[in-house]
């Protein structure tokens, strides 16, 4: 029975592949305390704003190739051996890293090599995630993944501030090797095993995660449920043309545009920055620091709570919580750039309004999001659904991400916080509408759910 099997090799499988995440984490907040050491002299090369930004952005394009990467491994080569060739890119990575003193161009080809590890997390550990872990604590383990994430950028931040690009290199290369040794241990994907009719090897992989000898019933149901999803032909049209999959891509994409154009990636890559434009309250450093620590606390109670609450109540909060607080941030910027007053004596108040924000976002979409991708699409499209919601996830980074940087630097911060609050209010209704409720269902049951809803429309209850 389900309610004697154990939980902490589920825990253990997982933690472990979110290592590979956490090394992402670092990938994506690296720019945040590297920005300022490569515009002082630290830095061997002179490096202008524009350079700045395409070193900072060129690892959406390595999402993208990430993306295409593991979606043409993930079925054939298997969900554990895709994770574990994601440390690879990510040791290169780091290693030009060390080595960019020699020639600028290996920090360009360093971030997009770190970018193709970062779309191959994006794509095939929500995947592993809710293949491995049970029901009763999939949205748990699902909602870690970004709780992981953050951790990754908040220590990017930490020890980015305080040593060297090519010491914090270094360390963060040694992450990664942490990473392979330790899952090289961890079971593959029962899922993925019975979708190889490898029937024997998921038993086995399914013992491992329950601490169970009693999962036949388990593994039939499993046998049962793949053998249906798989019998329909998983295509990139299917995608489209069968509505329970059309409607989840719906719901998935709106996510995934919500997620880029609250700002989100646009603050973690230019925090210090940004602080440093916005206020003085405290040093930039310790702005950029706390925001992630936030981040970290809040994404962390949403882990806690969203098996309890349910995903979509997050997600309405955190979209509306991060639209009022973006309004709040464009207000005080059009009265600071755009008026006669003098607000200087209110400096903390943009960095209120950001804290805000990033509690909102983690709540919702930063954390549920990466989980219903998991849960949306069944076994013969999944793989298909994460590679194109994770390719609309990377344009969005670098399109917000670029749209960010020309606005504050052109005209003001007063544009980006108005457009990215516009886009949260869109949003917010057509969340309110679309996004499914999947608390405590099996990933078949969703699927059944999709599918008997005659009119091609998502359950909102």
């Amino acid at each position: 029975m389900e309610s004697k099997n154990k939980t902490w090799p589920q825990y253990l499988a997982v933690l472990t592949a979110l290592l590979a995440m956490f090394c992402s984490g670092i990938h994506m907040g690296w720019p945040s305390p590297s920005l300022p050491r490569l515009f002082s002299e630290e830095y061997p090369f002179e490096v202008s704003a524009e350079a700045a930004s395409y070193i900072t952005i060129i690892g959406a394009v390595g999402d993208i190739f990430g993306n295409i990467f593991s979606f043409l491994l993930v079925d054939y080569i298997g969900r554990k051996a895709t994770i574990l060739l994601i440390g690879v890119p990510q040791i290169v990575s780091m290693t030009m890293i060390y080595l960019s003193s020699y020639s600028i161009v290996l920090l360009y080809v360093a971030r997009f090599i770190g970018g193709i590890s970062e779309g191959a997390c994006f794509t095939i550990l929500p995947i592993y995630i809710c293949e491995v872990a049970e029901p009763r604590i999939r949205g748990l383990l699902g909602a870690s993944f970004s709780l992981i994430l953050i951790l990754g950028v908040l220590t990017a931040n930490i020890v980015g501030s305080y040593y060297s690009i090519y010491t914090s290199a270094v360390i963060f290369l040694a992450c990664s090797a942490v990473f392979l040794v330790l899952f090289s241990f961890m079971p593959e994907s029962p899922f993925y095993l019975i979708m190889k009719n490898r029937i024997q090897e998921a038993r086995s992989s399914l013992q491992k995660l329950r601490a169970s000898k009693t999962i036949e019933t388990e593994l039939d149901s499993l046998v049962s449920d793949v053998t249906r999803q798989m019998c329909e032909r998983g295509r990139f049209s299917d995608l489209v043309t069968i509505k329970s999959n059309k409607m989840a891509v719906i719901v998935m994409a709106i996510l995934r545009f919500l997620q880029q154009f609250s700002g989100v990636s646009s603050f973690t890559f230019y925090a210090q920055l940004l602080f440093k434009e916005a206020t003085d309250a405290i040093p930039q450093q310790w702005a950029a620091m706390l925001m992630m620590v936030i981040q970290a606390i809040f994404t962390l109670l949403a882990v806690l709570i969203v098996d309890v609450v349910g995903r979509k109540p997050l997600i309405l909060t955190s979209v509306g919580g991060c639209c009022l607080t973006l309004i709040f941030n464009g207000v005080f910027f059009t009265i600071r750039d755009l008026s006669l007053l003098d607000v200087s004596h209110l400096g903390v108040l943009p960095l209120v309004g950001l804290i805000l924000f990033i509690a909102f976002f983690a709540l919702g979409l930063g954390s549920a999001v990466n989980l219903l991708l998991g849960e949306l699409f069944p076994a013969n499209v999944k793989a298909k659904a994460a590679c194109l919601m994770n390719m609309i996830f990377a344009i969005g980074m670098f399109v917000s991400t670029k749209f960010y940087q020309y606005m504050a630097d052109e005209y003001s911060l007063v544009v980006p916080f108005f457009v990215f609050a516009a886009c949260q209010l869109v949003g917010f209704l057509l969340c309110l509408k679309y996004v499914p409720e999947t608390r405590n269902k099996s990933l078949e049951q969703i699927q059944q759910e999709l599918k008997r809803e005659h009119r091609g429309v998502v359950p909102t209850q």
